[in-house]
């Protein structure tokens, strides 16, 4: 085999090596990332039951920096999206957190209206625990049975 040919059979193994390596991180970093906002949706899963209920003021809306999407409960496409929100406790102590979740593509927009009041459940034990109350603001357009 000429010295040619096996330089042009090194330089392959090289590239086809970096691109499995970056393959792999980039899927890595995406489950990593789709993990940090799927966590808000099971965390209303528990508060649904057991979580204080409260009003939100929206203060603004934060795209994913990679424009992050998915597949929804029903195919439909979902946004990964930040929602900086203010909300009281019972006891009228002022908090704000920063929630990251999925919201349907179609119902951006509604969160981008100033000031808007978003319903929250928040854990009385833990108030910095919070997450949406999907029942009384949709993360997604439900569909017709």
């Amino acid at each position: 085999m000429p010295v040619w040919e096996i330089l042009l059979w090194v330089v392959f193994a090289v590239v086809m090596t970096a691109v499995v390596v970056f393959s792999i991180g980039a899927v890595g970093y995406m489950r990593r990332e789709s993990r940090l906002y799927s966590a808000e949706q099971k965390l209303w899963l528990s508060l649904a039951q057991t979580g204080q209920p409260a009003d939100g003021v929206l203060r603004s809306l934060r795209m994913h920096p990679g424009n992050m999407t998915r597949g929804g409960s029903r195919g439909q496409t979902v946004c990964a999206v930040v929602l900086d929100v203010d909300y009281a406790d019972t006891a009228g102590t002022l908090h704000t957190a920063s929630i990251r979740t999925f919201v349907e593509d179609a119902l951006v927009p509604r969160f981008q209206e100033p000031l808007k009041i978003v319903h929250l459940r928040y854990d009385p034990r833990n108030a910095a625990s919070v997450a949406i109350d999907r029942e009384r603001t949709p993360l997604e357009i439900p569909r017709a049975s």
